[in-house]
């Protein structure tokens, strides 16, 4: 026998916490207060049934909050979120859920995250096109939207301009005086993503 036998609001009102008895044990579960009013959560006796959606109810609100705390930390895609839910043992649902909560919720906001990756890469470490990309790749953005971010704020001529400075600041020319030294400089370029 599963019995409720009181709740508090917790979390700035934003959570509620479910005080309950099965069998000889006590047990708290917070869930989110809408999932409170949807589940239609009463005192009293209830089902294993109606506990069991209380007990997923709360893993997923305990999802989301974790979601929120490892934003606190520093911005990260969408993806990304996923997986360090994941990495936290909350199962395939709960860390989908919650990344996808947050980012609805305007925690993750993808396009303005790849904005200033590509400013610090651009502008900073002067990297090309094509190291910028894979680069934000694996740090679980997707093509599209990196692609969409590098033609609206980045030209041919950003990218030349770029190219120009790089090769200013490594080799304090722009242009090769031996076959040597051209080579060098199209292996540094390469590797810079030119």
């Amino acid at each position: 026998m599963i019995s409720l036998v009181s709740f508090t609001y917790t979390d700035g009102g934003d959570g509620v916490r479910i005080y309950a008895v099965r069998g000889d044990e006590k047990c708290t579960l917070t869930v989110c207060a809408e999932d409170f009013l949807e589940l239609g959560i009463v005192k009293g006796d209830i089902s294993d049934h109606d506990f069991l959606e209380i007990e997923r109810a709360a893993l997923y609100y305990k999802a989301y909050r974790t979601a929120l705390r490892i934003l606190s930390f520093g911005q990260c895609s969408e993806k990304r979120l996923y997986e360090k839910l994941r990495g936290r043992s909350f199962s395939h649902e709960a860390s989908l859920f919650a990344a996808k909560k947050a980012a609805k919720g305007g925690y993750v906001d993808e396009k303005r995250q790849i904005e200033s990756y590509v400013r610090t890469l651009v502008e900073k470490k002067l990297c090309g096109r094509r190291k910028i990309l894979p680069y934000l790749l694996s740090r679980g953005y997707s093509a599209d939207k990196i692609n969409e971010v590098l033609d609206e704020n980045y030209s041919d001529s950003d990218f030349k301009r770029t190219k120009k400075e790089f090769l200013l600041k490594t080799f304090g020319k722009c242009s090769p005086e031996s076959r040597e030294e051209a080579e060098e400089m199209k292996k540094a370029l390469y590797k810079q993503g030119f």
